[in-house]
């Protein structure tokens, strides 16, 4: 399988009829980074960190470490105002609350993610101009978000402010982009979002 990721929900959320309901919730992720092999043609890997990470996970160091240092080749950040990628061995980035890092590993794990969100976060998600060269933004996505497809996150948004969304695609080494594909939202996953205009204060909308 290309994606295999089990959505476990902690104890502080409530389970009515099939839907998720909750203002703050903690979570624990089955989250599969693969290496080069069956499902993933570089061992490149996308990973949403909870808005609030497990104590102790603040850098790409301590990531590093909690995913299992032997497994992992490198972890990046991309850099909206020089759009290029911080990698670490090299750069210990801190984890910024709403960004997404990138995971190459050398041989695969299902790492378990464990956090909660902040419903008070605020997201930037900038525009060309000062702090973004592109309007590329790369963004950590809620477990518990309504939006479930790139159509449906783009008009949360503000479909009047958003160029296009898109996602990295393990087994190719591509991106798909909507409008174009309306692919699915998975949790795990960070997403790109270039921006037309900015957008300050995104607060993902959630369960």
């Amino acid at each position: 399988m290309r994606r295999k990721s089990t959505f476990i929900v902690g104890a502080v959320a409530l389970l009515a009829v099939g839907a998720l309901f909750a203002s703050n919730m903690g979570f624990k992720l089955n989250y599969s980074l693969l290496a080069p092999g069956p499902g993933s043609a570089t061992g490149t890997n996308t990973l949403s960190v909870p808005f609030n990470p497990q104590v102790g996970i603040s850098n790409a160091q301590t990531l590093m470490t909690d995913i299992g240092s032997g497994s992992v080749f490198s972890i990046s950040r991309y850099v909206e105002s020089s759009n290029i990628l911080d990698a670490y061995p090299g750069i210990n980035f801190s984890l910024v609350p709403g960004e997404g890092v990138y995971v190459v590993m050398t041989s695969s794990v299902n790492y378990i993610v464990v956090g909660s969100h902040n419903p008070a976060q605020t997201v930037a998600l900038n525009a060309p101009g000062v702090g973004s060269a592109t309007g590329t933004n790369f963004i950590s996505y809620p477990y518990h978000s309504t939006s479930g497809n790139a159509q449906t996150l783009m008009t949360e948004i503000g479909s009047t402010s958003v160029f296009s969304i898109s996602r990295y695609v393990k087994s190719s080494n591509i991106l798909d982009a909507y409008p174009g594909i309306n692919f699915s939202l998975l949790p795990g996953e960070a997403y790109y979002v270039v921006m037309t205009s900015t957008v300050p204060g995104w607060v993902p909308a959630h369960y």
